[in-house]
């Protein structure tokens, strides 16, 4: 049952305006670099990126709740978040470096104790249980403007960093050996793709919450690797599936007053059905 007309949407654009925005950018950025996740069979990093964002979020809500200082600003829990994630993408980077251990137990480890910190983090939250929902399983009906051009210039700076370095980014992340061969400094390239991923994952996770950001680190681009061959169709096509997965989650939430992160979730893997039937065929 629809309890929202179109006259009433577009009278209430002032509410839906940034949230809306802030769903587009993030849907592109984690659709286009979901690409190299899938393609690098590295989708527990963007997992493991993804907890440690939350588990940045708890611990800036634990300052205010448990230690009695004042960050519930927006801004500073998203600092925090951000620190969390860059440092645990440039030690992923540098563990992967090295292979001492294979590179599943490094992620694996990293996933279960940020999970374990934010079950301990969450049960130690009394005031702010709303706050970390909406982080984790999204929540992208206010999204305040400082947030939208924080989330605009990340999107805007991994665009610039992988406009500049495609042809590096790609040829270390699908042909690392025939890279470091040819002289490629493949550990400093991937720590600068960890790095946009890093960045990303928490400013998007504040807009559209940390479960929409892992499905669309992982769903446009496998439903685009269904559907096209080209590596640039691909990347296309996945920035595609992530913007119409995430503004279309968002239009179908207001309407039908459904969770906006679960409805975009369950939308990007709509989108996954045709190229799985195509491959059948």
């Amino acid at each position: 049952m629809i309890h929202t007309s179109w006259q009433d949407f577009l009278a209430a654009r002032e509410i839906w305006r940034e949230p809306l925005l802030a769903s587009l950018v993030a849907g592109a950025l984690c659709g286009f670099l979901g690409v190299y996740v899938v393609l690098r069979r590295t989708v527990f990093v963007s997992a493991a990126l993804t907890q440690l964002s939350t588990l940045g979020l708890i611990a800036a809500l634990m300052l205010e709740e448990s230690l009695g200082v004042e960050v519930e600003h927006a801004g500073v829990q998203l600092a925090v978040a951000l620190a969390f994630s860059v440092a645990g993408a440039l030690a992923l980077g540098m563990a992967l470096r090295g292979r001492k251990l294979p590179a599943e137990s490094g992620v694996g480890t990293t996933y279960v104790l940020a999970g374990a910190l934010v079950v301990l983090g969450a049960n130690r939250l009394v005031h702010a249980a709303h706050d970390l929902n909406a982080m984790v399983f999204g929540n992208a009906v206010a999204v305040p403007v400082a947030d939208l051009l924080i989330l605009t210039g990340v999107a805007l700076a991994c665009a610039v960093v992988h406009a500049l370095f495609a042809k590096e980014l790609v040829f270390v992340s699908f042909d690392g050996e025939t890279a470091a061969a040819l002289g490629y400094r493949t550990g400093r390239w991937n720590a600068l793709l960890f790095l946009t991923l890093g960045l990303a994952i928490p400013v998007s996770a504040r807009a559209l919450g940390a479960l929409p950001v892992f499905a669309f680190l992982t769903i446009p681009a496998a439903a685009a690797l269904l559907l096209a061959s080209r590596l640039r169709a691909v990347f296309a096509l996945a920035t595609a599936i992530g913007v119409f997965a995430a503004a279309g989650g968002y239009l179908a939430s207001w309407f039908w007053q459904l969770p906006t992160g679960a409805t975009m979730v369950v939308l990007a893997g709509l989108c996954a059905v045709p190229g799985a039937f195509l491959r059948r065929r």
